[in-house]
């Protein structure tokens, strides 16, 4: 990552009290800190250049600040969390879908933007695994929103 970025809190529509967070190689939703840095992401745009989504939607990286790691999925459909430097893999990559009225977005996986980012479970709480699934932008528990810290 260079230079200073502005650290931001993601969390789903179904609990927004809960953040994701790094813990280990894992993604989980825990309770909101924002002084954890466990909790703050950055979405970098520098690493990737001009790359977008096949609609047209700016690619990035979803850094976190206290691992300073990447997320990825992994073949099971759990995030994964890897290292991240200048070269940057394609499988580390996301994009936005487009904004709900609400302010919520899909947060799409770049190579297949009909795969998103989703709270698994039927219900969120604390602990719950954050992955992939198919696209459901009507679910609280597979729409984002990021606020800055």
């Amino acid at each position: 990552m260079q230079g200073a970025r502005q650290p931001m809190r993601i969390y789903c529509r179904a609990d927004t009290n809960l953040n994701m967070a790094a813990r280990g190689n894992r993604v989980l939703l825990v309770p909101a800190n924002l002084n954890d840095e466990s909790q703050q992401w950055i979405q970098d745009y520098d690493c990737v250049g001009r790359v977008t989504d096949d609609q047209g939607r700016r690619a990035f990286a979803l850094v976190n600040v206290g691992t300073q790691q990447a997320v990825f999925p992994s073949r099971h459909g759990e995030l994964e969390m890897a290292p991240f430097g200048d070269c940057v893999k394609i499988t580390m990559l996301w994009s936005l879908g487009v904004q709900l009225a609400d302010g919520y977005n899909e947060v799409r996986v770049l190579r297949d933007i009909s795969v998103s980012l989703n709270g698994f479970g039927r219900y969120i709480r604390e602990g719950t695994v954050v992955g992939i699934h198919g696209s459901e932008a009507h679910k609280d528990n597979a729409v984002w929103k990021f606020d800055p810290i």
